[in-house]
């Protein structure tokens, strides 16, 4: 309000080229000049938010708050503005106003087309209704001057109502503005409808749509003289029934009113009322669950995109913080060189200062016996010596206590780090867990879910139509064309003397209609809530099976230790640096859809399989002597990698999948770009086949075992040999590294397991671990490096104890050898492959077996979990691959 004039504050939206300003300045004008006119030319498109004050004849004021095009379009081109940057200017102009409320919505639609004006994204439809809770909405189609008849003139009145009813029914669609107004008008009251735009019968003028809406109804004498009458009559009535109550002595109801608390004003309704009530309640019902449905998919969609840039942020986070890791591992290696340099030197000068003070007491010794033989000279030189090397000895020993304080800070420096890491590698965990709940199966029976009770919806509506139509229609002139009358009629028809003489059956077909609509009424209700029932169930066990995930991420996980550091023992050895586990989940993709379960392109047994870390690319080697790089999520090929003359027996694949090593019955093993297929190295030096190659964490390293006896260990940027470890007297030797890069694991046809230490630049046996019966076929790490599974032609598989070398557990199954193993990235489960043509899934934490994978038609050669533990592959002699989801199923024998 402003004084004592009734103001309204009138949002307009809508399309740009549905004349918004045009029809504003009609009513400028119109009540400017006191007269009707033609509406001139619309000006130009409006680009920010406009505000015109229209004083009506009758005191009142219009407030017009006219916007830019509602529909994402824009005259001219420039930057046009999406639905909620609108509602957000006029929500920001609103609050300078102070407490000002929007009193009416005009949308304005462009009598061509309807469906322009979308209205899909929820953030739209939550500011909408958040800006205008209880404002009224007038729909107004313009530009009818556009549109024209048959025959080329302006249409007629039936025409124009006829095309306006068609515009609206196709503007419902989904997404569209006008299917959200008319969601909306269940809460808010019918949505008006206007057309505008000619100075015909057909059309209503701005002034006039103005004047219906703010300038109230015209007196009618008529009605006038029939409301008076009718009051007349009901005063005679109630004074009449008062006087009867006096003669029968009953209190009057037209005396004073004893004081107190009154009783509501009550209207009674009869069956029928009641029935249209309830079937309006419960319309409104459906409407609103299917729109907060729609509103809830776009409100996760909106989520599941946020989390997925902040997962990303997360693992972008995660590589610098791992880049920082390696600098400040690097530091404190180059402390602890630096600090055994200066103890070498320290042994040095002592062992000079040893010597200097040996000869002066020679010296001395011989002067007592024989003066003649002392030689004054020499004593004061090496007195000139010792004390020079004392010097430099205390010098010495002063950069040590310097280098210890170093090598102190930079361990902090180095587990604050790796701490970080670990924190960033949770968070991305996190955020991943959340995206493979949007990517799930759970996620597609909630977007078919939605589709049902969409279908539902429109179901119910279509019954609840019909049974508004039969409450409200006539039984007199329409008998027996209702659907729901006619479906509850149990298999008999309406007899033909009914339809001659409706109107002496009405009141009995309208009182079973009723009955009807009582029987049908409550089922098409008990249907729909036990479709929601369903949804809040598998909604419960989805919430339930998240919880139990976090409760295991959060607190059922140990958090990786870092080892500190002893300054009594240091050691020039990345033993005493805090090893950077990353674990599961780190750089996993950014979308993980359904993966394909039988991937075909080799010509002969594939013999190894790997996943990159990311998950996104799967390798294969194969007797074809090709190496084959697979797209994990559709089971295509990225590129086949032809360059080796005999069959490529193993193959792994670096931390980002950018490069591939394969090892050949060709005795080479070759470096390969993904990306390009070439060969960017070849290492030749074993002097029979490899059967093995492994690859350390970081990428520094390349493993390969061959059929020579020999496992060598080369450096993948020179391709030059680090290490040759001997001590495996037969062939077919299996390497695994472990992720930290301090061990090595090696099991061969001699029936043993050796464990190497690799961390030092010479590697050096650590263990033998001795139990399997026959051969050793496969090898594998866990993730923290504490165990090792490995598979033998004993048809067993053991889990070992690397601090022990006891076995923990002998996993028994399979029917014939065991020809590989894997550890999943979690340390809970391990897989095993054999000649059997069968996968078994093992509880790697109790050596319960959890499941058995069949389809394979025959031996399976190599098993591989992704990082994420989500999968399994496997290749085998069949020339097949199969990827299997690892949860675990019933185990069938």
């Amino acid at each position: 309000m402003s004084g004592d004039l009734e103001e309204h504050v009138i949002a307009v939206i809508g399309r740009y080229d549905a004349g918004k300003t045009t029809f504003i300045k009609a009513v400028r004008d119109a009540a400017v000049e006191a007269t009707h006119r033609h509406p001139v030319a619309e000006e130009r498109p409006t680009l920010g938010l406009v505000e015109h004050r229209v004083p009506l004849p009758d005191g009142k004021v219009l407030r017009f708050l006219d916007t830019p095009g509602f529909d994402g379009h824009q005259a001219g081109g420039g930057h046009a503005k999406e639905p909620e940057e609108v509602l957000q200017m006029l929500e920001d102009h609103l609050a300078t106003k102070g407490a000002v409320s929007v009193t009416h919505v005009l949308v304005f639609l462009n009598a061509n087309d309807m469906n322009k004006t979308k209205f899909g994204k929820g953030p739209a439809r939550q500011a909408f209704k958040k800006l205008f809770p209880n404002s009224k909405v007038v729909c107004i189609t313009t530009r009818w001057d556009q549109v024209e008849g048959n025959n080329g003139r302006p249409i007629t009145a039936e025409e124009a109502r006829r095309k306006e009813e068609s515009l609206y029914a196709s503007g419902r669609t989904r997404g569209s503005l006008l299917e959200y107004l008319h969601a909306r008008q269940n809460h808010c009251g019918n949505v008006l409808h206007f057309r505008s735009g000619l100075p015909t019968e057909a059309y209503t003028s701005p002034q006039d749509i103005i004047q219906q809406l703010f300038g109230g109804q015209a007196s009618d004498p008529i009605l006038e003289e029939r409301l008076a009458a009718v009051t007349k009559e009901r005063d005679d009535i109630a004074a009449k029934y008062e006087l009867l109550l006096r003669e029968k002595g009953a209190p009057t109801i037209l005396a004073d009113a004893a004081p107190g608390p009154k009783e509501p004003v009550r209207s009674s309704r009869n069956r029928r009322q009641r029935l249209l009530d309830t079937i309006n309640i419960f319309a409104a019902q459906v409407l609103a669950m299917v729109a907060e449905l729609d509103v809830e998919a776009l409100d996760v969609s909106d989520e599941c995109k946020a989390n997925r840039r902040e997962f990303e942020a997360a693992s972008a986070a995660i590589k610098v913080a791992e880049s920082r890791f390696a600098e400040e591992k690097e530091n404190v290696k180059a402390v602890v060189e630096e600090y055994t340099k200066l103890r070498r030197e320290q042994d040095a000068l002592k062992e000079q200062k040893r010597l200097f003070i040996t000869e002066l007491n020679g010296l001395q010794s011989a002067s007592n016996q024989s003066p003649v033989r002392a030689v004054p000279e020499q004593k004061q030189r090496l007195t000139v010596r010792l004390k020079r090397t004392q010097a430099s000895l205390e010098d010495t020993e002063n950069w040590m206590t310097t280098t210890e304080g170093d090598y102190r800070k930079g361990c902090e420096q180095v587990e604050r780090v790796a701490a970080e890491v670990e924190k960033l590698r949770r968070i991305a965990e996190g955020k991943e867990r959340e995206l493979k709940e949007w990517l799930s199966p759970e996620s597609e029976w909630f977007m078919k879910e939605r589709e049902n009770l969409r279908a539902l919806q429109e179901s119910v509506s279509t019954n609840l139509d019909a049974m508004r139509d039969g409450l409200r229609d006539s039984w007199e002139r329409k008998l027996g064309d209702n659907t729901v009358f006619l479906d509850g009629l149990g298999g008999h028809t309406v007899h033909p003397e009914m339809v001659a003489r409706p109107g002496d059956w009405a009141p009995v077909i309208e009182s079973f209609y009723e009955s009807q609509v009582s029987l049908v009424l409550p089922r098409e209700m008990a249907k729909f809530h036990s479709a929601v029932l369903q949804r809040l169930k598998i909604q419960e066990e989805v919430a339930q099976r998240e919880w139990k995930k976090g409760i295991e991420t959060i607190f059922g996980q140990r958090v990786p230790g870092f080892k500190k550091c002893s300054l009594p023992q240091l050691i020039p050895s990345s033993e005493d640096l805090p090893p950077l586990s990353k674990g599961p989940g780190v750089g996993v993709p950014q979308d993980l859809p359904l993966f394909p379960s039988l991937l075909k392109g080799h010509i002969a047994g594939v013999r190894s399989v790997a996943f990159s870390r990311d998950g996104t690319k799967l390798v294969s080697g194969s007797n074809d002597n090709t190496v084959r790089v697979w797209d994990a999520s559709t089971g295509k090929v990225q590129r086949a990698l032809a360059g080796h003359s005999d069959h490529c027996t193993s193959v792994a694949i670096s931390e980002d999948g950018s490069w591939i090593v394969s090892g050949s019955d060709d005795k080479t093993v070759r470096i390969w770009d993904a990306t390009t297929g070439k060969v960017q190295r070849v290492l030749a030096g074993h002097d029979k086949a490899i059967k093995s190659v492994a690859l350390s964490w970081d990428g520094s390293r390349i493993c390969s075992a061959g059929d020579d006896n020999t496992v060598r260990v080369w450096d993948t940027s020179t391709g030059k040999v680090k290490s040759i470890l001997q001590g495996h007297n037969r062939a077919e030797i299996s390497v695994a590294f472990s992720r930290d890069g301090t061990r090595i694991v090696s099991g061969g046809w001699d029936k043993v397991v050796r464990v190497w230490n690799a961390s030092t630049t010479t590697c050096r046996l650590h263990r033998v671990l001795k139990g399997h019966t026959d051969r050793v076929s496969s090898v594998a790490f866990s993730a923290d490096g504490s165990r090792i599974v490995s598979g033998s032609s004993d048809q067993t598989a053991r889990v070992w104890d690397v601090s022990t070398g006891r076995v923990l557990w002998v996993l028994a199954g399979h029917n014939s050898l065991v020809t590989s193993v894997a550890f999943s990235s979690d340390g809970k489960r391990i897989v095993s492959g054999g000649y059997d043509n069968k996968l078994r899934v093992w509880d790697a934490l109790t050596g319960g077996l959890q499941s058995v994978l069949e389809g394979h038609s025959n031996i399976v050669r190599s098993v591989a979990f992704s990082s994420d533990g989500s999968r399994i592959a496997s290749g085998a002699s069949d020339n097949d691959i199969r990827m299997w989801a690892s949860a675990p199923v019933p185990v069938s024998h």
